[in-house]
């Protein structure tokens, strides 16, 4: 059963939802309607990526954290997108978004605020982080094709380097990194956002947009988005993006051109299992530990090793039910720790884990990481596979949302995102997993 997708590769024509919500009106005309539904759609993906909190001064933890902007501005595209699924996105399409996994996971991370001793601050972060997930998937919905997708896709790129580079020159002190607190990252690049290790993984993403945007036939725009994004990131100084973002476009287009669709889910596959293993994996198991060492000795990831089995020592008996979402690194069991000898981390001071996967553990109990991994690297690369024989166009929208979803998965390895409300590294890896699930099929995908 082929299914439609709000990601129309077609000739550009209205949709069903957009003709029965505008186009009928006499005062509307659907060229008017696709218009506004494009610009919409232009301006949600903005917001997303910019986050309401640029040139934020100072890293000060998880994006959004308590702020009323924030809670206002999330809470609002939210409450946006639902109206656009209700009033526009097409009845089957909207369908498509109750996914049951997706669902599932909804439920479990509004479940785990039960597990906290903030009950009610955890809710709040929930219930905002899946404001800016809805959010998301209202932008994807408005466009009514590929051509219109890839209009936005630009605009956002284009204001987000906009504003990183005005800040770079005319707001350095807001936009490159100054702060004795962190005296290693003097002087390395952050642009519109807090961290290097922010924007880094965000210019990566876009860097892959503009990869898409000249395969897609729009060469001037793609080949500046492309020198503009790698460049920030050369300046961000964050080894994690420098290292994955050849790593991954190699992966993608060569695995592509030799194998179709399989391969590259294969190799992604086997990279992502490998990783887990010689990352978390070695925290847990003294011969994988062993086995780094043998190859890579010395190798701590920055000392991220020593907080690791901190964080995996603290949760005790929580370690299967989970301690909330976003409220173990505030807890007193981690405030008043004493630190471990010779660690290389304080963790008294830290805000999250530095892996994402071990955060979700954390914050759900290992079988609710587990099921994260399900909705977002399982499913996702099933989806991969089954999107049907729409044309190069298809190929190519795929290809982007394979690239930056296998760069923000592995990059999860080394730094902490996954389903933090607000975070533009999040918002990526959630354009992707929902972009894999809107395009056409060629079966019905559970």
């Amino acid at each position: 059963m082929r299914h439609l997708s709000p990601l129309r590769l077609g000739p550009s024509r209205p949709s069903a939802g957009l003709s029965a919500a505008l186009g009928e009106a006499p005062w509307w005309s659907a060229a008017e309607g696709r218009a506004l539904r494009t610009a919409l759609a232009a301006l949600i993906l903005t917001l997303l990526l910019v986050t309401f909190e640029p040139y934020q001064a100072v890293f000060a933890g998880p994006a959004g954290s308590g702020n009323i902007t924030n809670q206002l501005g999330y809470g609002g595209l939210g409450l946006a997108a639902l109206l656009i699924h209700v009033c526009i996105t097409p009845r089957q399409v909207a369908m498509r978004l109750l996914r049951p996994a997706w669902v599932v996971m909804a439920l479990l991370l509004l479940l785990s605020s039960t597990q906290s001793i903030w009950p009610d601050a955890s809710f709040r972060a929930v219930v905002f982080s899946l404001a800016a997930m809805l959010a998301m998937t209202g932008a994807l919905c408005l466009v009514p094709d590929e051509r219109a997708f890839r209009f936005a896709l630009t605009v956002a790129a284009l204001v987000v380097l906009g504003l990183s580079y005005t800040g770079i020159v005319l707001m350095p002190s807001a936009a490159i990194h100054n702060e004795a607190l962190e005296a290693a990252n003097i002087g390395l690049w952050r642009g519109i956002y807090s961290h290097k290790n922010v924007a880094g993984p965000v210019m990566a993403a876009l860097c892959f947009a503009g990869l898409y945007l000249v395969r897609s036939g729009q060469w001037v725009t793609g080949v500046a988005i492309v020198l503009l994004s790698a460049f920030f990131v050369l300046k961000t100084g964050s080894k994690t993006t420098l290292g994955l973002l050849p790593l991954v476009a190699v992966l993608i287009f060569a695995g592509r051109v030799f194998g179709g669709r399989r391969l590259p889910v294969i190799v992604l596959g086997a990279t992502f299992a490998g990783a887990a293993l010689m990352t978390l994996g070695t925290v847990l198991s003294p011969v994988l530990y062993d086995l780094l060492q043998w190859a890579m000795p010395g190798t701590t990831f920055t000392g991220r090793l020593d907080l690791w089995r901190f964080a995996i020592h603290a949760l005790g008996p929580q370690a299967w039910t989970g301690t909330g979402f976003e409220a173990f690194w505030s807890t007193p069991v981690v405030r008043h720790a004493e630190p471990p000898f010779g660690s290389s981390w304080d963790p008294r001071g830290i805000v999250n884990a530095h892996n994402g996967y071990l955060d979700l553990a954390i914050a759900l109990g290992w079988p609710g990481m587990g099921f994260g991994i399900v909705v977002l690297v399982i499913l996702p690369l099933v989806d991969f596979v089954r999107i049907g024989a729409q044309g190069p166009a298809a190929t190519r929208v795929a290809d982007f949302f394979l690239m930056v979803l296998a760069f923000t998965l592995l990059n999860a390895f080394l730094e902490s995102f996954l389903f933090a409300r607000g975070n533009p590294v999040w918002m990526t890896t959630w354009l992707a997993v929902a972009g894999l699930h809107l395009l056409p099929k060629g079966r019905t995908v559970a």
